[in-house]
């Protein structure tokens, strides 16, 4: 299936505590169906910004569940 990307924020839920120094930075990225249907993933913010994949770009789930652009 194919997303629309609607808006990527910075993760900032880290429970009670501060993110670990060994955790990944992570983003919440809001994605659009082709229906009109908004789905929420998590995804590393460095694998973002390797993919180059931004607000308004169009993305697939790849074979290992991540998001890929088109």
């Amino acid at each position: 299936m194919i997303y629309a990307v609607k808006r990527i924020d910075e993760d900032l839920d880290f429970g009670c505590e501060e993110r670990a120094e060994d955790t990944p930075v992570m983003a919440v990225v809001t994605l659009m169906t082709s229906s009109g249907e908004e789905v929420t993933v998590k995804a590393e913010d460095a694998m973002l910004y390797e993919r180059n994949i931004n607000e308004g770009d169009k993305v697939y789930f790849d074979e290992e569940n991540k998001l890929e652009k088109i």
